[in-house]
């Protein structure tokens, strides 16, 4: 079983009081190891820059925090483009793969990465070079990130980091999924029309009955850690009951289509951002 979880992250670049634009995100929070499984256990994500935020799926969660604690270093001190971003993650992914590989492979040999390229053809047979040169690539994190956060001017962005440190960027079609879940949270989205213009309790609840959809595969844990944020923003309210409100519109009348009333009741629940 394979990177068990969902995320979910959307932009929304319109509601009414044209504070925007904004970015939505909604996860499990459910946690796997072996044969155990717990849910309502974790949060999905981590803030490494101050406008931007990474959500992770892995079959190992600990392989996610180093590489997001080197992006984080990484990008200090630099001007806060998209570009930066991107470079400083997948940097990061590609330095802690060098680590991992060097731990597992080459430690015993006193050997870093670029030694054994440089030399390795020379102090091994051709066949225990090989030998080792298999079990290097096999060697494999098994994470990947949706990034989210504003650049200097303010726009909203999405990437996704995957397969061994590469990267897509996300601004089109405005969101990206991750996770055991994901091929049911975007056919989801997709059905729904969700996009960069919606607003941003269209866009709430999108995501919401894409997670919901996403529960139906494996690994994707019932409770849910719904998070949205404006550039400059780090604290995230709504009414009490909201999710509640809105999985009990989507099970009785959605699935996949939007109920009725739902927009104009999640704009009732007084968003507030500070």
């Amino acid at each position: 079983m394979g990177k068990v979880t969902i995320c979910i992250a959307a932009i929304s670049n319109q509601r009414s009081d044209r504070q925007g634009p904004y970015i939505a995100t909604i996860s499990d929070t459910m946690i796997s190891g072996g044969t155990i499984s717990a849910d309502a256990s974790t949060l999905k994500y981590e803030q490494f820059h101050p406008d931007w935020i990474a959500m992770m799926a892995a079959d190992d969660i600990t392989q996610c925090l180093p590489i997001i604690a080197k992006a984080s270093d990484y990008f200090a001190n630099r001007k806060n483009t998209l570009a930066v971003a991107r470079a400083a993650f997948k940097r990061a992914f590609r330095k802690h793969l060098i680590e991992m590989r060097e731990d597992a492979v080459l430690g015993q040999y006193g050997m870093t990465l670029d030694e054994f390229l440089r030399c390795g053809k020379r102090r091994f047979t051709a066949t225990k070079f090989d030998s080792l040169c298999e079990r290097l690539e096999a060697i494999d994190p098994k994470c990947e990130f949706i990034v989210h956060g504003f650049d200097f001017q303010g726009k909203p962005h999405i990437f996704h980091v995957h397969s061994l440190g590469s990267d897509s960027v996300w601004d089109k079609p405005g969101f990206c999924a991750i996770g055991s879940g994901k091929w049911a949270a975007e056919t989801m989205l997709f059905s729904l029309n969700q996009s960069i213009d919606c607003s941003l309790s269209e866009t709430i609840y999108n995501i919401c009955a894409a997670k919901f959809m996403a529960e139906k595969s494996d690994g994707v844990g019932e409770y849910s850690a719904l998070y949205a944020r404006r550039q400059g923003s780090s604290f995230f309210s709504h009414g009490f009951g909201m999710l509640e409100e809105i999985r009990q519109a989507w099970e009785k009348d959605g699935c996949p289509k939007v109920p009725t009333g739902i927009v104009q009741k999640i704009d009732g629940f007084g968003i507030a951002f500070s």
